[in-house]
């Protein structure tokens, strides 16, 4: 592996110099030698790597370089590594061919996986509460006209079951940082469920 060709990369992608970055990126790949190369890197470069706006990292590194090695951190139920597979879940969202690899799995299934696997670790925790929240907003949206369930307005039983999930949701936000946001959501639900249900 040719560090200098990533460095080269960084250097053009700054400079706004997409056909030298884009080459600089592609020398990068095809100097690897091995898997071990790979994964030596991603566990090295991972944290630093740069995220677009979408919470993307550059699809030719993810597909070629990363998703491997997280795949096969996976399989092997290695917490670290699946942390980043929910971290990086835009980049095989958008590519079909990689998320079947493992099975097209939500980043909210994967970190339940983790939480099963480690269930005191902080950072799993953490990423568990945001995404429960990211869940609580999309449910909430639509409100006042009603709360969602999926895509669509939630039954008085698909309300339980969300009323339900709140005691794991509370549990996990163990700093009390959404309580108020938990507790007005628990609300909407109970006076969304009167009104289809008086």
């Amino acid at each position: 592996m040719n560090i200098e060709y990533f460095n080269d990369y960084l250097n053009y992608e700054t400079q706004g110099i997409k056909t030298k970055a884009k080459e600089s990126i592609h020398n990068f790949i095809l100097s690897f030698r091995n898997f071990d190369e790979k994964e030596l890197w991603t566990i090295e470069y991972l944290p630093k790597l740069k995220q677009n706006n979408n919470g993307r990292i550059r699809n030719e590194v993810f597909e070629n370089i990363l998703f491997p090695v997280l795949l096969k951190g996976y399989k092997n139920r290695k917490v670290n590594l699946m942390i980043w597979l929910v971290k990086l879940n835009q980049n095989y969202y958008q590519n079909h061919r990689l998320w079947e690899k493992i099975n097209y799995k939500s980043a909210l299934e994967i970190i339940d996986e983790c939480y099963e696997i480690d269930p005191n670790n902080n950072e799993v925790i953490d990423l568990y509460l945001e995404l429960e929240i990211e869940g609580i907003g999309f449910s909430r949206h639509e409100w006042p006209e009603g709360i969602l369930f999926g895509n669509n307005f939630a039954t008085k039983d698909e309300c339980k079951i969300l009323l339900e999930s709140l005691v794991f949701i509370n549990k996990l936000d163990r700093n009390k940082k959404y309580s108020e946001y938990i507790h007005d959501y628990e609300n909407k639900i109970k006076e969304y469920m009167e009104k289809i249900d008086p």
